[in-house]
Formats: C-alpha cells, structure tokens, sequence
C-alpha cells in the first residue's frame, strides 16, 4: 500500500493576502482599510498644519520676552527707534503681554519661568512632529509644510528686538577691526578701539581678548565688513545674523543631501528633526552664532565624502576647522573611514598620507597671511586649555573634593589651591578617557553613517567631561550630525533629549546663578537614562519575540519543512 503522508501542523493560511481573481472585488473591510491608510497621510498633514501654527505662537510670544530679558539693551533700544514698525510690533505684544500677566513683566522669576515653559512647549510640539512625519505624508505638500515653517520660525526670531547672548557683537567687531581698521584681530583686542560703538557692547570678559575663531571665519566676513563699514551698529549685527541664518539653510540642503545618499526615503524626516528643533532656532534664528556655518560646512565635506569626492572632502573638513576648531575631531575619522575603503595596505596608507599631508597644508594656507608668530594662535590655544569653567559638570566633583579637603585640613588648606588641584586632576582624567573613546571610534567607524554617528558622540563626550566651557548651542554640533542616523539611533535620542535640557538648565543657571544648586545639572544630564532604558526596552521585546515564537512540541519553525507521519502499511 502506498504510504499516505498526512501534515501533523497544516501551513498558516491566515495571513495570506486573499487571491485575486478578475472581476472580484476584495472584501468589504480590506477595501475600507486601504481607503483609511489612503487617507491617513492627509490627517497628519492637517495636524502638522496644526502644530506648526501652535509653535509659531510660542516664538511669537519669545518676542516680548526678548524685549525684557535682553541682555544688550542698547542693542534693543537702537534697534527699535532704527526700526519703527518693529517697535510698533513690540508695542502690540507687551500690550497683550501685560493683559494676559499683568505687572509680571517687572518679576525676573516670571520672565524666567516663562522662558523655560515656552523651549518645553516647542519642544513638545516638536516630538509630535517628529512622529508625523515618520508617519507618511503626502509627497509634495508634505515637503511644502515641512520646510516652510522653520523659515517662518526663524523669520520671526530674526527680528526680534532682544539677544539672549552677546557674540554678534564680537562676531562685528573682530571683522571690523580685520577689514576695515585693517588690523591683525589675532594679535589685538577690541578694547584697543574703544572709538568703535559696538565695542561697548561687547561681553566684558571679551573686550581684552583677540579673536577666537578661525581664519575661514575672518575671510569670509571680511566683504561683508566692507560692504557694512558705514551703516548702523544695529545694521552690522542684522547682516552678520543674516549671514549666519543663510549658512543654516545651506547646512539644512547639505544634511538633506546627506541623508538622501546614505538612508534613501528618510530625507524628509531627518530635516524636520534638525530644522524644526526648538534650539537650532532659537540659537541660530534669534541669536545669530555662527556655529551655524561651522556646522553647515561640516556637513559639506560630509556630503563631499558620500558624493565620492574624498579628497574634496578633507579640504572642506579643514576649512570647517578654520571657521570654529570643534570639527576638528571628524578630520581623523574622515581620514580613517576613507582609507578603510581601500583594498591593498598600500593604498590604506597612501590615503592616511594624504589626509594628514592636506589639512595641515589647508590650515597654513588660511594662517599665513594673518601670522605673527606664535601670538597669532596663542588666543586660541589659551582657551582650549580651559581657563574658565561654566557648566563644566566634572566641577561638581572637583568643589565636592575641594570641600573635603579644606573641612578635613581645618583651617590649614587654602580653598582655592585645593580647588585648583583637584580641577587640574580631574580634566586630566577627563582627557585620557577621551583619548581613549576616540581611538575606540577610530577603531569603529566605517563609511559616511560611521563617520556621523562617532563624531557626534565624541563631541557629546567632549561637551560632558572635557570642554569646561559649555553653552547651549554647542550642542548644535553633535546634533546636526545625529540627524543623519535617524530617529532610530540611541545616539540620535540622547542628543535630541540633551537640545532641551542645555537651554533650559543653562540660561535658567544663566539667570539665576547665585541661587541655583548644583544638583540642577541632574536635569541636564537626564538624555543620558535614555540609552539604558532603550537598550533594556530592546533587550526585553527581544526576550518576548523568543518567547512568543519558540517552538513547542510538534511545531514548525518559520523556513523549515512541516514533518510527517506515515499512514501505516
């Protein structure tokens, strides 16, 4: 007798699609369930419409704040009488203002609260965006809403009448003194010029110190300086923001750029994340840094690298150097990345001489014509040694030892010597670990994502244990290159959890230093629960998954043949 096989499990069939067959329509709620997922990308347009009007209401209500909390007020006073319709504007707020909270705006602490409530409620805004459009949108209307209302937020803080920090007017005067005082910034200090107006609005910890910032920068401001030489103080400070908000928006193409190589289909997603981020704009729109062009350069030598324009690449990497040294840090990974893609050790090493042969030639190139001997970069290399500690978090440690030392030496240690050793001690151990995470990324990085993603924690790791110089939007330049892993990404999470809790903890320390506990920077620290929760969240759904689709007895494994039994003879 034939031997009959008989399945003991029969073949899910469930979740097979139903068979087409023509002239038969599908069933009713398969019908239904396609019209809804047809029309769920048109919700989520309307809804983006609706948090983008939201968030323009909070940046409109950064207006009258601006105005309060300036920290230039000759700025803002010079700005409004230049400029009556803006004053009329400011006039309308401060009068809704005070109709809403009447006499707050004489309460720093209202004013300071304010401010915080108004970065937690952009920045909610802006994580709801954030699953919108991960969701799907439609395809050109989607685009349309993505990218106009970032240049409408960053419109609206452009001109607002008040600066939250002072560095525009350092950016002027530095040109100023390069282009049209015609003297070496490198080697002179503003308050040489004390004739100049804006100099008297400079930070004063900055009126003595020369220029900071690369030669790149210098150059490229220098035309600008020229064209603007005979304008208002308030005029200068309006170009140079504009300048900075136009190399932004180069820096937004160059990251669409990027990702459109690297992670085709999440284009769109990674500039919501960057351009609609509540610190990019508030720092870069409002504020006018120019990290905005450091970074936007980066991210140029980056879309060089995926472009296949290698060499290219290191040269615009170099030059993103000379405008703000922080990117320095991507050179060697750049540099690394590339040679891994050879295939004979010859031509490994061949690539690593040429990219330490051209940054160097790069960065004399732009030096020379403004070197005077060692004085020309001394500027900088006194800064990068950390002269100055503000929201430096290894200081904790450092007082806390400090402290101990002076109760336990009763009267015996003077405070300062023992604060200053224990601060030496501790950047010396903050540098060898960073040593050593750089060369474990060197170790790691591969290709263009590689090169995003350990840059952007090595910078991280420089802002929270090396640079005892932090502020807000320093944090610019880890995220930018963050944006390029996507939302997916640990590293993407912590960096966008770390762009709310830096302004709120500093310019809330900012405001209120005298009063404000150490123990704050627990806040600004918090982004980094964000990877072990992560991770454990992974680990646990990996641990269900196992459990849910272990075999038990008698069943079948996805991929393997369904056993028999043979009918007997």
């Amino acid at each position: 007798m034939t031997a009959t096989p008989t399945i003991e499990v029969p073949p899910r069939t469930l979740d097979a699609p139903p068979e087409e067959r023509p002239g038969r329509p599908l069933p009713a709620r398969l019908a239904l369930g396609s019209q809804n997922r047809a029309v769920l990308p048109w919700l989520r347009l309307a809804a983006l419409v609706l948090v983008a009007a939201a968030t323009q209401i909070i940046y409109v209500f950064i207006w009258p704040l601006s105005y309060f909390m300036t920290q230039a007020t000759d700025y803002t006073y010079e700005y409004l009488v230049q400029y009556p319709a803006a004053w009329e504007r400011t006039q309308v707020l401060l009068a809704r203002f005070e109709a809403f909270w009447p006499g707050q705006s004489r309460s720093l602490d209202f004013l300071v609260d304010a401010m915080m409530q108004a970065f937690i409620g952009a920045f909610v805004l802006y994580l709801v965006v954030i699953l919108l459009v991960r969701g799907g949108l439609p395809p050109v209307l989607g685009t349309v809403a993505v990218v106009a209302p970032p240049l409408a937020y960053h419109l609206t803080l452009f001109f607002m009448p008040g600066l939250y920090t002072t560095d525009m007017f350092s950016y002027v005067m530095y040109s100023h003194i390069a282009a049209v005082l015609e003297v070496n910034p490198y080697t002179s200090a503003p308050s040489w010029f004390p004739e100049v107006r804006i100099f008297h609005w400079i930070h004063p910890i900055w009126q003595n110190a020369p220029s900071i910032y690369g030669p790149a920068w210098i150059d490229l401001t220098l035309p600008l300086s020229r064209m603007v030489a005979n304008a208002s103080e308030v005029d200068k400070v309006l170009a140079f923001k504009a300048l900075v908000n136009v190399g932004h928006g180069l820096g937004v193409a160059g990251l669409a750029y990027i990702v459109h190589r690297l992670r085709p289909g999440h284009t769109l997603e990674a500039v919501a994340m960057y351009a609609w981020n509540p610190l990019i704009i508030f720092e870069f729109g409002g504020n006018g840094h120019n990290d905005a062009v450091m970074v936007a350069m980066m991210l140029f030598g980056l879309a060089l690298y995926v472009s296949s324009a290698r060499w290219l690449g290191i040269v615009a990497m170099s030059i993103s150097v000379l405008l703000k040294m922080t990117s320095l840090f991507l050179l060697p990974l750049y540099a690394m990345a590339w040679a891994r893609e050879q295939r004979t050790w010859v031509r490994f090493f061949g690539v690593g001489i040429l990219a330490t042969l051209t940054a160097p030639v790069i960065f004399v190139a732009f030096y020379l014509p403004w070197w005077q001997g060692i004085d020309t970069v001394s500027p900088i290399l006194t800064w990068s040694q950390g002269p100055m500690f503000n929201n430096y978090v290894p200081d904790i440690l450092a007082f806390g030892l400090a402290s101990r030392d002076v109760l336990a030496g009763d009267g015996t240690v003077d405070p300062a010597l023992a604060l200053e050793g224990w601060r030496t001690s501790i950047k010396t151990v903050a540098r060898l670990f960073f040593v050593a995470w750089i060369v474990v990324e060197l170790w790691r990085v591969r290709g263009g994502l590689g090169i995003a993603g350990a840059g952007a924690r090595i910078m991280m790791v420089f802002l929270l244990a090396v640079n005892t110089w932090v502020l807000p939007w320093y944090f610019s330049w880890p995220l930018a290159l963050a944006m390029i892993l996507g939302w997916d990404a640990i590293t993407t999470k912590v960096l966008v959890g770390f762009s709310l809790s830096a302004p709120t903890v500093m310019y809330y320390h900012h405001f209120w230093h005298p009063y404000m506990s150490d123990s704050t920077y627990l806040l600004y620290l918090a982004p980094l629960l964000i990877a072990p929760i992560e991770g454990s969240i992974a680990a646990a759904a990996k641990v269900w998954r196992s459990w849910r689709h272990a075999p038990t007895a008698g069943a079948t494994e996805v991929g393997q043949e369904p056993r028999v039994a043979h009918a007997p003879q």
